[in-house]
């Protein structure tokens, strides 16, 4: 059982060189926002700026840094999360390197079990693998029917563990997947192949799709009431697929600055708003399309964002935990609060985001490395009830 909490860092990197009035032109933030708005080299720089953070948290002490994948998003510049984790496999020397996480509905499999083994040669074995069905949009931006979404994910999540663990060549008949030779070359580090992660937010069927596997569930922000319902699925659904569940099972994600002052931060963590009001901004249908998501798991995402009417403020978010601000001393009392009451494994912070400028999140790791994550450590953590199996 793990021992103490391991904080990871998570850089969206937006593209922050958009304005407000650009974006309030259009219904949506994703879909119809041109393109035309992005400057590659403005991007070059941002880019540089978010592989520097990188190299701070490993130097610094944090014990891993996650990267994500999204499309046709200027909040999250990263459509390929397995470029990003090879940069930070080659600029940082201890950290681990979570993916969280590649979109397997809209991927080739054999080719993403053949890059995930290559991150994992690149590393020395630090990569540890999360697979994600991907938000709405970029099933719809791949051109697939949301319906789909879901069989689509398992199905290429069993192709790629047989490539990880079943010697090739051999043959992949399913239903969307078809390939007569299966024989990639490349191997995981690790054995039988890298820790699984899985995410969610709201859907109680994602819990126990991993809870199944014993792969780890990490709640990617989630109000504090449903996430420990979701956690206590898992819980509920790893003891009948008779295992004892503990921290190593459960991780998860908020937004959290740092700064010297109190003062300091609550100003700095506005820049988070930019990501929280327009990230989901556009149609129902561009988030929540018929047949993406079950019945309970939509009426939980509203529960999620803190109702179907009324939007959280800034300082709502703060009330709840969902962004915690704060000195290193206000920040080491919030999250300790957050990890008493979670027991997680892993916690993982939303440092750089929004309009938060590269000089604040530089600083915020500082803090981060020097004074909070080791007193997270000192908290031990409990093992989870184990029933009569």
């Amino acid at each position: 059982m793990k021992d103490y909490v391991d904080v990871y860092f998570h850089s969206q990197q937006p593209y922050s060189h958009v304005k407000e009035e650009d974006i309030s032109r259009y219904d949506s933030g994703r879909l119809d926002f041109p393109n035309t708005y992005f400057d590659p080299e403005k991007a070059h720089a941002l880019y540089n700026q978010y592989h520097e953070q990188y190299v701070l948290a490993d130097e610094e002490g944090v014990d891993g840094i996650m990267t994500n994948e999204h499309h046709s998003a200027f909040w999250n510049m990263k459509p390929s999360a397995n470029l990003d984790a090879a940069v930070i496999s080659k600029i940082t020397h201890k950290v681990k390197i979570a993916i969280l996480g590649n979109i397997l509905p809209i991927s080739d499999p054999v080719r993403m079990a053949e890059e995930l083994a290559m991150l994992d040669c690149y590393s020395g074995g630090r990569l540890v693998s999360g697979f994600v069905r991907g938000g709405a949009v970029e099933t719809l931006v791949a051109g697939l029917d949301p319906t789909e979404n879901r069989e689509r994910f398992e199905e290429a999540h069993d192709l790629i563990m047989q490539c990880w663990t079943k010697p090739g060549p051999f043959r992949w008949e399913g239903k969307y997947y078809h390939r007569r030779i299966v024989n990639p070359w490349v191997l995981p580090i690790q054995k039988p192949h890298p820790p699984i992660w899985f995410p969610g937010g709201s859907s109680p069927e994602s819990v126990m799709w991993a809870a199944n596997r014993g792969y780890t569930y990490v709640n990617l922000g989630a109000l504090m009431d449903l996430t420990l319902e979701l956690k206590q699925v898992y819980i509920d659904t790893a003891h009948q697929a008779g295992f004892n569940p503990g921290p190593e099972h459960f991780g998860y994600q908020l937004r959290a600055v740092v700064a010297d002052t109190d003062e300091k931060a609550h100003e700095i963590g506005r820049g988070f708003l930019w990501n929280v009001e327009h990230r989901m901004r556009g149609p129902a249908e561009h988030n929540d399309p018929p047949g993406y998501q079950s019945r309970v798991a939509s009426e939980l995402n509203r529960r999620r964002a803190g109702g179907p009417t009324r939007r959280m403020t800034y300082e709502d978010l703060q009330e709840v935990g969902a962004i915690v601000v704060g000195s290193p001393e206000t920040v080491i009392k919030k999250l300790a609060n957050t990890v008493e009451q979670l027991n997680p494994g892993y916690l993982i912070l939303i440092g750089s985001d929004g309009s938060i400028a590269h000089k604040d999140v530089m600083r915020s790791i500082e803090l981060l490395g020097r004074e909070v994550i080791p007193a997270l450590h000192e908290i031990k953590l409990q093992a989870y009830d184990s029933p009569n199996l």
